[in-house]
């Protein structure tokens, strides 16, 4: 990827899917990856080495060790004052559609490589007609005359 700066915090990011502006200051890209999830896209990526910012740097402090510690740091108590009922708690009903069930069985790497082709199938033996004893052939598509 290209990139060219516009001013201080703006860069063109040219390569990539798309070619966008990427603001570093306030988190923004024209990709709109950057500004929903709070985590730089390859743009901001791009954008940010060009400059020599580390990319730690670049994502929300939401995301840091602090905060997560933070959000443990004190005990949560249960309501005090309040009865909690007791009672047991079952899976939902499941009802099934009409028709055969699908299958759900995990297939071996085996299988996967033959569906994939990777793999070549064994050889078989050679087939041999019982009827005229050649081989290429069996009885029920022999054409020899003896009957």
């Amino acid at each position: 990827m290209t990139v060219q700066p516009i001013d201080g915090w703006r860069f063109f990011v040219k390569g990539g899917k798309m070619d966008c502006v990427v603001d570093l200051e306030h988190g923004k890209c024209d990709c709109g990856v950057y500004a929903v999830e709070k985590i730089p896209c390859s743009h901001a990526i791009a954008a940010g080495t060009s400059v020599g910012l580390h990319i730690s740097t670049l994502v929300c402090p939401v995301y840091s060790k602090d905060f997560l510690f933070a959000g443990y740091s004190e005990n949560i108590y249960p309501c005090v004052g309040q009865q909690v009922e007791e009672r047991t708690c079952f899976p939902p009903e499941v009802k099934r559609g009409p028709g055969r069930q699908k299958k759900s069985r995990w297939q071996s790497w085996l299988e996967l490589s033959r569906m994939r082709g990777r793999k070549p199938r064994k050889k078989h033996r050679v087939y041999r007609c019982s009827k005229c004893k050649e081989t290429g052939h069996t009885k029920p598509q022999c054409k020899s005359s003896s009957d």
